[in-house]
Parts: structure tokens; C-alpha cells; sequence
């Protein structure tokens, strides 16, 4: 019948509110996913397209279990039980003689073992998302040719996605596997994230239970088991049954009055369980229904059967129409319908640039220092906080640093040096409250409540916890003095109202096209990074440039950038500080944070924003030396001229390029 309607609705006789009836109006209410699975299969067969609807979790699928199979391959590729599980999933599809030749071509199953290798890698590189976009795009038009190719298909990907979320809390393949199979294990059909998406599946015939039809209507409704009852006797051994408001449960011990009695109860109830849902049924549809009857199975123990004892008088009404034709014994394939002729494929006519990429200051900082490839290897990565700081214990400094000079003579605590305590600090910092330190002095412990934070801090960056409270005394006078100490503006940091300052402020500006030498040329006009002579093998740059400003605040309606190190140098004295910054190249990753508060303030406040006016410069404070008054402070300020320069060089601008270019090659621009 399903078949006939929509032959007559291509035909332009079968019609809903003025259009041609759509698969997506037609349902199939049955009773178990068993007939659910029934009646899809009987429909692909003759090429109507059809979905179980309803609620289902993603975990609960064949699909999930095929990637889990596949997880446990990649953990142990030599496993050769693994390996055949994981070919023989709908996903990888191989036949099952290939897996049978395994055991008899060695060359096969070493292929087969490189695949799995591979994509271990690629899994590792990239990703679970990577692998199963990669696999599913070898396989998809295998998959596809599937009666429900495009449901898997999608299933495929949706895990994929919740996968690679996953993998982002760095689980490892080991941990990934045990989240996988943790939200199999607990698979809920009411969570809106483990929910199954396909935008197609609307179009196609909903095949969904009658206890989850509920509530809902649907055009054209079938009904094609109410009819049938099982008629299987009654061999349980136990069963449950509703007396005096409470469930009880009855075991078939002996063959009693008392299990005659629970077991007369149960199957009166589930009578009248049969009786609600046949009202359900017939209930669910809008214009039509159908209904299957007849001599079937246990046809006169159903609850339909009183309700159709007379066919004739159901003849004379002109609402219904009994259908007692002999069925065809083949349908003829329905063919698929496509929505117009499918457009010619795109010719890739515009150039991907290879040299398009995401900076930041410290791959490009680090871009010579011995291998070229460092900037892509961390090119979608945005830096730890103090990843421009020194790992080892301190920062070796020119030899025109003067011994003499030192002032941080303490001896180090190895554990709370380099990069991973300077990662501390800059979360401590981030998170304190600035106003509470407003009246502290050296030697007092950090203010109420203050001390927790500086605690987690450190738990969080991974330190033990019989570290914690020594991790916490070296960062006290740290954090104190940053926050209480004067700025060349008046004031410290601690009296910067909230709403005057931003931490951790990430930023993404494009660069056009440019140039090495002619950016080198302007940057070493000015005096910044005047010992580089290039950044690694690239002759130009073009992307994005992206980082991570540790505070940016307003004071007197001027903004200023901050940055905080952690460095341990031999000396805090603005001279020293000056010889430090120029070492690090700190003196360049200032002048990117200007550059793109430049940006941001230009984009946001329009022609209200001028840089000579509303700039306020950088302030480099070096934690460990404020202690010392005037000492530990690096202040500077960027000339208009410089940061106007580069962001047209950024920018691309034809004037400044050409410009710029002159003065490379030694002309008069």
C-alpha cells in the first residue's frame, strides 16, 4: 500500500493539502524494534526510504561498538583477534573470505596490520575525528549503497565529533577507550548531545514504536501487526504484577495457586496494556490509516479482533475502505528521486597560498633555533602562558651583563623555576583578587581567602601536594609585590577597578602577505630585534597572528599592555632589564600585543581612538625583582610612526609594501 501511494503520488493522484504525498508523511506504527526492523527492510527492498524513529542514544548504536572495536585494534595492532574484528565491522566492510585468507596470505594481513598502524598515527597526530573522517570518506560509497548507508554514515561522524571532543581533556587512546565504553554503558536517549542527527531522515518513512508515538500525529498512519498475537505460551519463571498501589514480584517456584493467580493477574494487565496502545494507534492519524486484519496468527485473542467482528457493516461506511485484493507477489523498485540534475563538480580556480599559517611570537621567536619546522609543528597551538620563558633554571644573558650587578642572589628552588612555575604565576595572577592585596606589606602571608588560590594554582599546573604549601610561600611575595608595586602612570595594579582591566586577552589578526626582509628592515629602523636575520627558511609570512596578552588596562582613559616573567635574571636594573628584553626578543612581542590592541581599539572605537592620544605603552613587570624599589619594571612605549608602519605592512598595503621594499634594496622611496 505504502508502495502504491507513492507510485500515484509521482503520478500526481495522490495528493496531501495540494501537494504530492512525501515518504516523510507516512507511518509505521509498530509494537518491538524487532518489527521495526521488519518493516525497514521489507521497504528498502523495493526502494522506499525509511528510518526507526524515535529517541535513541548515539552509544547504543552498531556504530559505536564498531569504532570501540576499532579503538582496541589501534591499542594492540599485532593482535590478530582484534584485527578481524575490527575488518569485519560494517565500518572497514571487508568480505569475510579475505579475513578467512589472512591465516594462509601473510602478505594480506601485514597490509592489513600497516593500515591499522597508520591510522594509529594519524590518530595520534590528528586526532579521532581525523581517522574517522579519513576512513569513512575511503568506504562511504560502500556505505552509502547501504540500505541505511546514510544513517550509519552520519553516526560515523557524529562519534568522530564527540570523540575528538573527548581527546581534548588528554585522556590518551587508553583513556579515550574507557570514556567510549563508559558512555556505551551508559547510553541515555534523553541527552540532547548523544542524540542521532540527520536532516534527511524527515523525509523519509518514520517507522517508530507505539509506545513512543504518544502524543504525536502523523499524516498517514499503518498499523500492520495489531492483528497478530504471539500466542507463544507462557514459560517465564517470574513476572510482575500491580496489586494495592505497589508493584510485586511473583517467582514461579511451583506450579501454586498463588503463581496461578500472579500470572492470571499479569496477563489481564498486559490485555489492557494491548488495549491502551491499540488506542494509541488508532489515534495517531490525521487524514488515513490502515489497518492489517485477517486470518492471522492469534488474530482472535487481540484486541482488534472484536473491534472488526463485521467486516460487512464496516463495508457500508463510506469513511472505510476494505481492501481484500490479492497482493502482488513482486513490487516493482521504486526509483530514487533526485532533487534536479546534480551540478558539474567545482574547478579549483583560486590559489591556496602554502605559506598561509598561524604565528605567534614564540614559534616565531624560536622559528631558527635549529629547526625550520618549528612553526608548523605548533602552528595550530596557542603557547602556555610562560612558554617564552626559560625552561631551565635561568636566562644566560650577554656577556655584557656586568656580575656585579646581580641582585637576586637567593638560592634557587629548583622546583619552582622555568616555564611550569612561570605557568603558575600567570594563573595566580589571573585569577587573585586584585583589591585584597591593597594593603599588603612584604613578609605577611597572602590575604584571607587568597592563599586557596595560589594553592590550586599550583595543584592544577600538576605540583604534589606535600609542594603545595612551599609552592605557596615562594608565590606570595611574588604575586604581592606585582600587584603593590608603583607604576610609571601612579598607582599598582591592585587599585585597577575590574572593570577597567581584561586578563588573558586572545587575539587573532590577519597578516597579508609579507615579506621577511622588509619586515626585518623596518624592525631593525627601530631598533627591534636587531641581531635576527630571518625567521627560519620562510621568505615571507601570511596567516594569522595569534596570542595571549596577560593584562590589558585603562588608567587615566590611556590602555596599557602588561606582561608578566617570571625569569630569574642576575640583575633587575631598567639598564639590565633593557639588555634582557633585547635577548628575549620581548622588545618584538611587545610590539605584536601593541599592534593588535592597536587593531582592536581602531575596529571598536572608530575615529574616537587615536594611538598617540589613548596609547599608554607596555609594562614588562619581572616578579622576581620588585622587591627592590625602581627595580623589575620595564616601561616603553612604541613610537606612532612604527606601529602605523607595521600594521599597513600587515595589512598589505601597497604603499607601505613598495615603500618598504625600496628601502630594502637601498632607493629613495
Amino acid at each position: 500500500a505504502i508502495h502504491q501511494i507513492l507510485l500515484e503520488a509521482r503520478a500526481g493522484t495522490a495528493l496531501l493539502r495540494g501537494r504530492p504525498v512525501q515518504p516523510g508523511d507516512i507511518a509505521v506504527l509498530v509494537r518491538s524494534h524487532r518489527e521495526a526492523t521488519l518493516v525497514q527492510r521489507a521497504l528498502a527492498a523495493v526502494g522506499i526510504p525509511a528510518v526507526a524513529a524515535g529517541k535513541q542514544s548515539l552509544f547504543a548504536t552498531s556504530e559505536a561498538r564498531d569504532l570501540r572495536a576499532l579503538l582496541l585494534a589501534f591499542l594492540q595492532p599485532a593482535d590478530e583477534g582484534r584485527l578481524r574484528t575490527a575488518l569485519a565491522t560494517v565500518l572497514l566492510g571487508q568480505r569475510a573470505s579475505a579475513i578467512a585468507s589472512m591465516e594462509r596470505e601473510g602478505d594480506l594481513q601485514r597490509g592489513f596490520q600497516a593500515q591499522l598502524l597508520h591510522w594509529r598515527e594519524r590518530w595520534q597526530r590528528g586526532g579521532p575525528f581525523a581517522v574517522v573522517a579519513d576512513v569513512c570518506a575511503a568506504q562511504g560509497e560502500r556505505l552509502l549503497a547501504l540500505i541505511d548507508g546514510e544513517r550509519r554514515l552520519t553516526n560515523y561522524l557524529q562519534l568522530g565529533e564527540l570523540l575528538q571532543e573527548a581527546s581534548a581533556q588528554a585522556l590518551g587512546m587508553h583513556g579515550l577507550l574507557d570514556w567510549l565504553q563508559g558512555q556505551m554503558a551508559n547510553a541515555d536517549q534523553d541527552d540532547e548531545q548523544q542524540l542521532l542527527r540527520l536532516e534527511s531522515d524527515a523525509r523519509r518513512v518514520q517507522i517508530i514504536t507505539l509506545h513512543k508515538s504518544k502524543g504525536l500525529e502523523y499524516p498517514l498512519v499503518f498499523l500492520p501487526f495489531v492483528g497478530i498475537d504471539g500466542g507463544a505460551p507462557n514459560t517465564a519463571t517470574h513476572c510482575t504484577v500491580h496489586l494495592q498501589g505497589e508493584r510485586q514480584l511473583h517467582w514461579k517456584l511451583d506450579r501454586d495457586d498463588a503463581w496461578d493467580a500472579a500470572s492470571s493477574q499479569r496477563e489481564r494487565e498486559q490485555r489492557a496494556e494491548d488495549a491502551r496502545l491499540l488506542y494509541v494507534g488508532l489515534t495517531r492519524a490525521e487524514h488515513a490509516l490502515w489497518i492489517a486484519t485477517g486470518d492471522l496468527a492469534g488474530h482472535a485473542k487481540t484486541r482488534l479482533a472484536p473491534l472488526l467482528g463485521d467486516l460487512q457493516a464496516l463495508r457500508a461506511h463510506a469513511d472505510v475502505d476494505l481492501d481484500d485484493s490479492t497482493p502482488p507477489g513482486r513490487l516493482p523498485q521504486l526509483l530514487a528521486e533526485t532533487e534536479g540534475e546534480l551540478p558539474a563538480v567545482r574547478a579549483l580556480t583560486r590559489r591556496v597560498p602554502h605559506d598561509w599559517w598561524v604565528y605567534s611570537f614564540t614559534q616565531l621567536a624560536h622559528a631558527d633555533a635549529g629547526n625550520s619546522d618549528d612553526i608548523e609543528a605548533a602552528a595550530t597551538e596557542l603557547p602556555a602562558p610562560a612558554a617564552d620563558e626559560p625552561a631551565g633554571a635561568e636566562l644566560p644573558l650577554e656577556p655584557a651583563l656586568p656580575e656585579a650587578a646581580a641582585e637576586d642572589t637567593a638560592p634557587p628552588d629548583p622546583r619552582f623555576m622555568g616555564s611550569r612555575f612561570g605557568n603558575v604565576l600567570h594563573d595566580a595572577l589571573e585569577n587573585v583578587d586584585f583589591a585584597l592585596w591593597t594593603g599588603w606589606q612584604p613578609q605577611q602571608p597572602a590575604p584571607e581567602g587568597q592563599a586557596d588560590v595560589l594553592r590550586r594554582s599550583l595543584h592544577d599546573e600538576g605540583y604534589a601536594d606535600e609542594d603545595l604549601d612551599d609552592g605557596v610561600a615562594v608565590l606570595v611575595p611574588l604575586v604581592g609585590h606585582t600587584l603593590t608595586v608603583p607604576l610609571p602612570e601612579g598607582g599598582a595594579l591592585c587599585s585597577v577597578p575590574e572593570h577597567e582591566r581584561r586578563a588573558e586577552i586572545e587575539f587573532h589578526f590577519a597578516i597579508e602577505p609579507t615579506a621577511v626582509p622588509v619586515l626585518l628592515q623596518l624592525l631593525h629602523d627601530h631598533g627591534i630585534s636587531s641581531a635576527r636575520r630571518g625567521f627560519g627558511l620562510r621568505r615571507r609570512l601570511e596567516g594569522l597572528m595569534t596570542g595571549k596578552i596577560d593584562l590589558t588596562y585603562v588608567r587615566d582613559g590611556r590602555w596599557y599592555v602588561l606582561d608578566y616573567k617570571s625569569n630569574r635574571l642576575p640583575g633587575y636594573s631598567p639598564d639590565l632589564l633593557e639588555i634582557a628584553m633585547r635577548h628575549s626578543e620581548y622588545d618584538l612581542q611587545a610590539l605584536i600585543y601593541t599592534v593588535a590592541l592597536h587593531r582592536w581599539l581602531r575596529f571598536r572605537l572608530g575615529a574616537a581612538y587615536d594611538y598617540a592620544r589613548d596609547m599608554g605603552g607596555i609594562r614588562y613587570l619581572f616578579c622576581r625583582g620588585l622587591e627592590v624599589a625602581g627595580n623589575g619594571v620595564h616601561v616603553q612605549r612604541f613610537a606612532p610612526e612604527l606601529v602605523d608602519a607595521l600594521d599597513a605592512l600587515f595589512a598589505g598595503g601597497e604603499a607601505a609594501q613598495a615603500d618598504m621594499a625600496a628601502r630594502a634594496r637601498g632607493e629613495t622611496a
